[in-house]
């Protein structure tokens, strides 16, 4: 059998592991959590609709039992997966360490074990000697020098990340400060918000450690996930699912606007007819971004049949899962060049100041595809034309239908796509 040969039959085995969801969600909420409440990002995929939109927050800011409300008055029409941006699990060195309670005895799974965390005093404190570290004061914070993050995760055995965690390139759980890239401190708050919820009559459940997604959903149900943007990153820009990894330096504005470009030319957009919504705020930060990408790649696995999630990748008694781990490969990283996008990250590994190559088939030379979602006019050898096309609300009837004069579309089409003229 020949390499390729190899390879497509590989390919074959991976997608009948990674089976169809029978009963998906009808809405998917996508939340970039964070420890402060101004900088948390709530995105809507719309499934029927096939539509991305992102949601004001309250005037404070958002909390879970905004979320819950927002998730509520959606479950009258369907049922909603809502996506975390933060650890829902823990790992299974620091589960063998967790004694049992005299009273209930051992915790059945994680969500069972966080409803009684509330109960104990300084359980949520920030620890920063590790001689003060215990099984229920686990929050610390690296401090600077060689073994500063050791002193910590040697604690329990095998460290402190998950299997998920470690495939993903993520930091120990528990970590809230002192190291980049820790999301100790967000998941912290969420669990302080949802541990007194969890012993109560609720209206929400957990993936994976309270069922199947599909049984989750049923009858218009709510659920809670964990996601990633490591993961959601390839599978909204990749060609074809399962895929591996992409690294997206999010920081980087240019980065982050070449990026969206990308998402907007893709071939499952076009395909599926999908409205992604305005990209103002994700190529302004960070959050955004991700929590956009987020929507985007679980709204195609949804339209393209593809499950959202892996077995292989789930344990539903301690460590929890990620949605997208499954048409995102966690342990394999894309150096592939079947794409734009793989072309310039397999040079790279990571999007970088080579972004300016993550260009689509139809921008090479001097051609240009109109950068409105859904639209398939390309601008060939010059963009000459563009303000007519832009101007005429005929030419995009769900891009921004309220505004009708053409002057108007221009300069809202200048804000939103500024670097298509560069």
């Amino acid at each position: 059998m020949t390499a390729s040969g190899a390879r497509r039959r590989n390919r074959k085995s991976r997608e009948s592991e990674v089976s169809r969801d029978r009963d998906p969600p009808s809405y998917f909420l996508s939340v970039d959590w964070s420890k402060c409440a101004g900088k948390r990002s709530v995105y809507l995929s719309d499934v029927r609709r096939r539509r991305i939109e992102r949601h004001d927050p309250p005037e404070a800011g958002w909390n879970l039992e905004a979320l819950l409300d927002l998730a509520d008055g959606l479950s009258r029409d369907g049922s909603v997966l809502i996506g975390m941006d933060v650890v829902l699990g823990v790992p299974k060195g620091y589960w063998q360490s967790v004694p049992d309670d005299r009273r209930r005895g051992a915790p059945k799974d994680f969500v069972d074990w966080l409803s009684s965390r509330g109960q104990f005093a300084g359980f949520f404190e920030t620890v920063a000697d590790p001689a003060d570290w215990g099984v229920n004061r686990p929050w610390f914070e690296v401090r600077k020098g060689a073994g500063g993050l050791t002193a910590f995760t040697n604690k329990v055995r095998g460290g402190m990340r998950r299997r998920i965690d470690a495939a993903t390139g993520g930091n120990p759980v528990f970590a809230v400060s002192g190291m980049p890239g820790t999301v100790g401190s967000g998941t912290r708050d969420f669990w302080r918000e949802l541990s007194p919820h969890l012993s109560l009559d609720r209206r929400f459940k957990i993936w994976p450690f309270e069922g199947e997604i599909d049984a989750l959903l049923e009858d218009r149900g709510v659920a809670l996930c964990e996601i990633h943007p490591a993961l959601a990153y390839a599978a909204a820009l990749a060609d074809d699912l399962p895929t591996g990894r992409i690294k997206v330096t999010k920081g980087d504005v240019r980065c982050r606007k070449h990026a969206c470009n990308c998402l907007g030319r893709a071939d499952w957009v076009h395909r599926h007819r999908v409205d992604l919504g305005s990209f103002h705020a994700a190529k302004a930060n960070d959050d955004d971004f991700d929590a956009h990408f987020t929507a985007a790649a679980v709204l195609r696995c949804v339209l393209e049949g593809v499950a959202l999630v892996d077995i292989a990748w789930t344990d539903a008694t301690v460590e929890g899962s990620m949605l997208l781990a499954g048409p995102v490969e966690p342990n394999r990283k894309n150096g592939g060049s079947q794409s734009p996008l793989r072309r310039m990250a397999g040079r790279a590994a990571r999007w970088g100041s080579s972004a300016s190559s993550a260009i689509s088939r139809s921008q090479r030379g001097n051609d240009h595809r109109c950068p409105i979602p859904g639209c398939r006019k390309v601008f060939r050898d010059s963009r000459r034309g563009w303000d007519g096309h832009v101007g005429s609300p005929r030419m995009h009837p769900e891009w921004h239908p309220e505004v009708r004069r053409a002057k108007e579309r221009r300069r809202l089409f200048r804000a939103e796509f500024g670097d298509w003229f560069e």
